[in-house]
């Protein structure tokens, strides 16, 4: 899936794999906001994550489905990029007092799940929750339930168009 969405984007891009890093569960002491703002007390490879994430133009979120949700590295990502509402970066949120700001606010991004059975969306709509708290303007979502397919264009040329034309409209929301 990933490179179908990523030949229609068509531009440079960098993979974030969470289950190559280290990056442990977030503790919810909040530290990131009360005492080190901006920044995770835990010193592993979510620091160069969010370092990433300031960077990037766009957002492309990946997944497959494990047990209604997206897998444990990911939700580990998910829940450890919180610090990033409390650096300082963006606009107020106004959705809730004290949830910081939304450094990420107006970047288009774009999601696609996966499951081999029918929770796809259960886990699409963990994926969802995130790029709306970040307010994120999702420009494409694929979310559904393939069975193990593994996209390519010879085998699955209706699925990776739909995956490619998802690409695309991120890289035109670019421009």
């Amino acid at each position: 899936m990933l490179k179908a969405v990523l030949d229609g984007v068509g531009r440079p891009y960098e993979i974030v794999w969470p289950a190559y890093l280290n990056i442990g569960h977030c503790f919810g002491c909040l530290n990131c906001k009360k005492v080190t703002p901006g920044k995770c007390v835990q010193d592993d490879d979510m620091s160069g994550v969010i370092e990433k994430m300031f960077a990037a133009k766009a957002l492309i979120i990946v997944s497959p489905t494990y047990f209604g949700n997206v897998p444990g590295p990911l939700k580990n990502l998910i829940d450890r990029s919180i610090p990033t509402c409390y650096s300082g970066k963006g606009e107020a949120w106004m959705g809730a007092e004290n949830h910081g700001t939304r450094p990420f606010k107006g970047l288009p991004a774009v999601m696609a799940v996966a499951s081999g059975g029918a929770d796809h969306e259960k886990a699409a709509a963990n994926v969802r929750l995130l790029l709306e708290y970040y307010e994120y303007n999702i420009v494409g979502e694929y979310a559904e339930g393939m069975g193990g397919v593994i996209v390519t264009k010879e085998e699955f040329p209706d699925i990776y168009q739909e995956l490619f034309d998802l690409g695309k409209k991120l890289s035109e929301a670019l421009t």
